[in-house]
């Protein structure tokens, strides 16, 4: 396959754009900075994708009509959903939780060095890259356009079942044929990094106050951030969900792109009531805020 994909064909096989998009959404501006002790969290806005309903599948009914029309939006969406990287500081230190699309998914992305800029931080500065998943949309912002290192000096931490996944020959002939240029991106991250990268397993410390939070199923490394600070937590739980409209109140919808789709439920529900439990602040890379999760019904509310 040919490093350099058509914008059409990365299109088809991302499937985060639908092919007769004509243009690309414009980017809200994200929300916060949040402060979570003495850490300071500020998520970086790298653009907004287009969510059709069939990319649930499930939403593609009248109960996904009817959310989605109860939100505003046309009964066959599509739903504008973010693409969020987040940048998080302590005293002098810069670490940066995923990095967006870059330019490998076609136009309408690749703000997060810019989002960066504004912050007053450069990519030199900053020292560790956690990664939640090696899909393209949360690592292609760490390649430059020659699918060179964006970050020059950064350590990248992702789970090993993560690295032995995306580096697996078999997975790769096996997974569905539109999602197979997503090994292309993951690959190409991972020898850019080569050098850089520290594996880690479980529940792992990534830095004095924040952990690894395993939650397969969306990939098999797939992971979230816990930051605490005294009584002060935070959970960036990565693709927990992708549309805060279908998938809260349905946590048994799936999105195309889940590797394990019984996992990903089971992961998801686990999450959502143990965040409802222990009153965790959470968000994600595609929400557009934070907040308390609250059980409704028989799913969920982001409050």
């Amino acid at each position: 396959m040919s490093p350099h994909l058509s914008r059409r064909h990365l299109l088809a096989a991302s499937a985060l754009l639908p092919l007769g998009l004509q243009r690309p959404a414009m980017a809200a501006p994200a929300s916060g900075p949040y402060r979570v002790g003495a850490f300071t969290v500020t998520p970086l806005r790298d653009g907004l994708f287009p969510l059709e309903p069939s990319m649930i599948p499930a939403a593609a009914s009248p109960a996904g009509q009817t959310l989605l029309t109860g939100a505003g939006l046309p009964a066959k969406g599509p739903s504008p959903e973010p693409v969020n990287a987040f940048l998080i500081r302590r005293g002098g230190r810069h670490w940066l939780l995923d990095a967006g699309c870059g330019t490998v998914l076609g136009p309408g992305f690749d703000r997060v060095t810019a989002a960066l800029a504004a912050e007053g931080v450069r990519p030199e500065q900053v020292e560790t890259i956690w990664l939640s998943h090696l899909h393209a949309d949360h690592a292609g912002g760490l390649l430059t356009p020659d699918r060179l290192a964006r970050f020059a000096n950064a350590e990248l931490v992702l789970q090993e079942r993560e690295v032995a996944y995306w580096s697996d020959a078999a997975a790769r002939a096996s997974a569905p044929a539109p999602l197979r240029p997503m090994f292309e991106t993951a690959q190409a991250v991972l020898a850019a990094y080569s050098s850089r990268i520290r594996r880690v397993s479980g529940e792992a410390e990534l830095a004095p106050g924040i952990h690894a939070l395993p939650l397969p199923g969306h990939t098999p490394g797939h992971m979230g951030v816990l930051i605490a600070d005294g009584s002060e937590r935070l959970l960036i739980w990565g693709d927990i969900v992708h549309s805060r409209i279908l998938q809260m109140p349905h946590p048994d919808w799936t999105v195309i792109w889940d590797t394990d789709p019984a996992e990903a439920i089971t992961t998801r529900r686990r999450i959502l009531d143990r965040a409802a439990v222990e009153g965790l602040r959470v968000t994600g890379m595609h929400l557009a805020t934070r907040g308390r999760i609250e059980r409704a019904d028989t799913g969920y509310a982001l409050v």
